[in-house]
């Protein structure tokens, strides 16, 4: 079992990588359409397939694995929407980690422990919405920039596969817990 104390650094951690990851979406949204189209050519460049020789090593063949499916994934869309699959990934998974961790002062709620669960889920979703809307209406007021909606549907894959990354787990270990008769805190 993890130590309140430990819990608490945790969280104190998931909360700092989650701003810092709200900061890079911040600075990468603050570009102007050349630097986000140089950015996005450099990793497009080092995702793209190469031909390799055959008889390469294991890690040849992971990378171009790798590439050959980034290819694929270029193919429904540009690297520029995976991007924010990938961003949002990032701050969803901080952000869930953090409202999983949240160790309250005082353990004196009244939602037992499932809802409790489902409102920290709820909360985390929130929040991570919150800053997908940020971001969309924050391009608003960048020169050479605009609202998009089909960002927001990428930004909600990245956050919600973070949030099933992390609340997932936990509500298969509180049931075999609850088998067992003990509780998730």
């Amino acid at each position: 079992m993890i130590s309140h104390r430990t819990k608490r650094c945790i969280w104190f951690a998931c909360v700092a990588l989650g701003v810092v990851a709200f900061a890079a979406i911040f600075a990468l949204t603050v570009q102007g359409p050349q630097e986000s189209a140089s950015l996005s050519g450099f990793f497009e460049q080092k995702l793209t397939p190469v031909e390799t020789a055959a008889g390469g090593s294991i890690w040849m063949t992971i990378k171009a694995t790798i590439r050959k499916v980034a290819s694929h994934l270029f193919a429904v869309a540009g690297i520029r929407k995976w991007a924010h699959t990938a961003e949002f990934f990032a701050l969803g998974l901080f952000v869930s980690l953090a409202a999983l961790l949240y160790v309250p002062r005082s353990d004196s709620s009244p939602l037992k422990p499932r809802k409790r669960l489902n409102h920290r889920a709820t909360v985390a979703l929130a929040a991570c919405v919150a800053c997908s809307l940020f971001d969309q209406t924050h391009k608003l007021f960048v020169l050479g920039r605009h609202f998009d909606v089909t960002d927001l549907l990428f930004d909600a894959l990245g956050y919600g596969l973070a949030l099933a990354l992390v609340f997932v787990p936990a509500v298969l270990l509180m049931a075999h817990r609850g088998k067992r008769g003990a509780h998730f805190g």
